[in-house]
């Protein structure tokens, strides 16, 4: 008999036949077959578990029922009903897998045949036995012919599919997909939406779904087959092949109408193996595709949609889209509340909803690049392993003081000293409670360590001492800054005071050359911003209307679309200082692009993306000049709107006038700065500070200080 069966089933045949006598029973039954299958470590064991059918389980309900037997048989015989449980296992397996038998077309044969001691203690155990068959029979345990060359390149999605992992609040859109599948014509959904918003895991659904015979009848014995055209493309060296070998998949796919495509990244098709003299798989798909001849989902993102498949109207055309939108605050805590279980358990780690509610939270205000429900899921997962981390570093520390006690305890007892042996024991006892307490504790997620994961992702400080921050700052200016008392003032203020929310902080600082309104916003950005190198805008450069292309990017179709720009790097700092030096200078065009900035905080490059300035500082420079008195400011506003707009000047945050310099704040610069005191007078004559403020005494004092290096 073992020679129709390969190594495998032989093993198992003999494992069953050991189960028989170590309980001296005297044949081999369906009974030490099962016993033999649910010992083993697999898929086919793991899947019997989650219906309470375990190896202990079992083996005791056959010796509470049946026993066992004093003395040992010495001959080997199979039950009639074995031997046809192991024929007709043999059969369907012709049929189904080129002869080869598995577990999975045994315990099947098993459940078919209906009798036998196996069955009748399945029975007496409340085993649903209906439901293990059908599950087996539509998931498609029995693998398809091994020799089908989808099955090589791609990967059995109700296989590999994890029936704990649901997706939530996606029922909508899964029965849209669903009607589109059953139609008759134009069959094949494609789910469009913005990276990270599950449309991969509403396909999973899907499978878990046909697992579960949760679908319409049509849709029960379905395969999802994840087809990756990476994998298609792969190894075909010569012109031919991968037309070749996608034909051969096509034909397959024909004869086998019981698989389902999903190609994810479906857009990368549309050039897949277009090589010279050849067609791309899209052009030999699309004949397929329009007859209903064979089902397939895509996948891809709104914009690779827009921009490789909705360019293709004959390709467009055979597919029905299927919007997936990010779902709202609501919605992800509603979805991070379903899986916590599952991170709770891998972690070994408490998660509140208050913890979730803070997640989500807060991945909406700093993580604007990403979507959810994945940004908060890797938020949710990194806190985790972050509180996991640092709680494990704790106890061990602790552990090595107490190692330290009770080395010094057992010195002072050698030495006789018990006096000091007694309170190291006191303390040693003290730690030992905390010890305990924090192992029996579970771990618990606080909000700073939220934080502190979403300052390392952001790159955005968040935990900081704004107080502190605000001292050292008053400190640094004053001291590099002189006779520009009261324009100091009113920076501190507008850094404490008037940072909007969802909008950068904007100042308009104004007066003549030299003194120190370009100096000021670099101290700031070295105070306020060291991690990232400020962003300066010298607005002579960007005199002509086309200049809005450095700081967003050229247009579609024009030269330099794909290269680098000003503002791009903001997405990936979003906390920089940005000075917009000479301002007066910039063409109207450029000028209208802060308004926006100003007013909504963001704004669109030429790409479609979204760049924000939430956490930046916007400083803007200009020499218009001051004169009477207005209201309790020197600056002259109709001066400043003759050169800038109305609605500009509107939305600053505060417009700063720095004053001319004097001969006081000239010699507490000459005083900090230069090393031999005997120049002093020489520079003072030479600088004309009342014309060029301390930009030309600060030339003058390195002159004069190489000059003695010199000597």
């Amino acid at each position: 008999m073992f020679e129709n069966f390969g190594f495998e089933i032989c093993t198992l045949l003999k494992d069953a036949e050991n189960e028989r006598n170590i309980l001296r029973h005297p044949y081999v039954g369906s009974e030490h077959l099962l016993l033999a299958i649910l010992k083993k470590n697999n898929k086919l064991s793991s899947f019997l578990k989650n219906y309470d059918l375990t190896y202990n389980r079992f083996r005791k309900e056959l010796i509470d029922v049946v026993g066992t037997a004093s003395k040992e048989s010495s001959v080997i015989l199979y039950t009639p009903l074995l031997k046809r449980v192991l024929e007709n296992a043999l059969d369907d397996a012709k049929e189904l897998n080129n002869g080869t038998v598995t577990e999975e077309h045994l315990v099947l044969s098993l459940l078919e045949e209906g009798e036998g001691i196996a069955i009748r203690l399945l029975l007496s155990m409340d085993i649903d036995l209906d439901e293990i068959y059908n599950k087996l029979k539509r998931s498609n345990m029995i693998s398809l012919e091994q020799d089908l060359e989808i099955l090589k390149i791609g990967i059995d999605l109700n296989k590999e599919v994890d029936l704990l992992n649901k997706v939530v609040g996606r029922n909508q859109e899964i029965d849209f997909m669903i009607e589109t599948l059953l139609r008759k014509k134009k069959n094949n959904p494609i789910l469009i939406g913005p990276a990270g918003v599950g449309k991969t895991a509403i396909v999973e659904e899907l499978a878990r779904r046909i697992n579960e015979g949760s679908v319409p009848e049509e849709l029960k014995s379905k395969r999802i087959i994840t087809l990756e055209m990476g994998s298609l493309v792969s190894g075909t060296k010569y012109r031919g092949e991968f037309e070749e070998r996608l034909t051969k998949i096509i034909n397959e796919l024909k004869e086998n109408q019981n698989i389902i495509v999903f190609i994810d990244e479906i857009h990368t098709m549309v050039n897949a193996g277009g090589a010279e003299g050849a067609i791309n798989a899209s052009d030999i798909l699309k004949p397929y595709l329009a007859r209903g001849v064979l089902k397939c989902i895509g996948a891809t993102t709104t914009n690779e949609y827009y921009q490789y498949i909705a360019k293709d109207k004959a390709l467009e055309r055979r597919f029905e889209v299927i919007q997936i939108k990010e779902p709202n605050e609501e919605e992800t805590v509603h979805i991070l509340k379903t899986v916590r279980a599952e991170y709770e358990n891998h972690h070994q780690i408490f998660i509140s909803d208050e913890n979730i509610k803070s997640i989500v939270k807060n991945a909406n205000l700093y993580l604007f690049n990403k979507f959810n429900p994945d940004k908060s899921l890797e938020l949710l997962d990194s806190v985790c392993a972050r509180v996991k981390t640092k709680n494990n570093r704790a106890p061990m520390s602790k552990e090595e003081k107490m190692n330290e006690l009770k080395a010094k305890k057992e010195e002072y007892v050698k030495k006789g000293d018990y006096q000091e042996a007694i309170k190291l024991k006191t303390l040693e006892k003290q730690l030992l409670e905390e010890l305990e307490m924090n192992l029996n504790t579970t771990n618990q997620i606080e909000e700073n360590d939220i934080l502190e994961v979403l300052e390392q992702k952001s790159l955005v400080p968040i935990l900081f001492n704004k107080k502190k921050l605000m001292t050292k700052l008053t400190k640094v200016l004053t001291e590099n800054i002189f006779g520009q008392k009261k324009a100091l003032d009113k920076i501190i203020y507008a850094l404490k005071y008037k940072k909007s929310k969802n909008k950068p902080l904007s100042c308009l600082l104004v007066g003549p050359t030299g003194v120190g309104k370009t100096e000021s916003v670099k101290l700031i950005q070295k105070v306020i911003c060291p991690e990232t190198e400020m962003i300066r805008l010298d607005m002579s450069e960007y005199n002509q209307e086309i200049s809005i292309n450095k700081l967003l990017g050229a247009p579609s179709g024009y030269v330099g679309y794909d290269d680098s720009y000003i503002f791009r790097q903001l997405m990936d700092h979003p906390h920089a200082v940005i000075l917009v030096d000479e301002i007066e200078k910039a063409h109207p065009r450029v000028l209208n692009l802060f308004l926006q900035i100003l007013d909504e905080g963001k704004i669109t490059n030429s790409k479609g993306e979204t760049i924000h300035f939430d956490y930046s500082y916007i400083f803007m420079t200009s020499n218009i000049k001051t004169g009477a008195k207005v209201g309790f400011s020197n600056i002259k506003l109709d001066e400043i709107e003759n050169v800038l707009s109305k609605e500009l000047v509107g939305r600053m945050d505060e417009i700063i006038e720095y004053e001319n310099i004097n001969e006081d704040a000239v010699n507490q610069f000459i005083d900090k700065h230069l090393l031999d005191s005997e120049n002093k007078d020489s520079i003072l004559k030479e600088c004309e500070y009342q014309k060029f403020g301390l930009r030309n005494v600060s030339l003058l004092v390195k002159k004069y200080n190489k000059m003695l290096q010199e000597n």
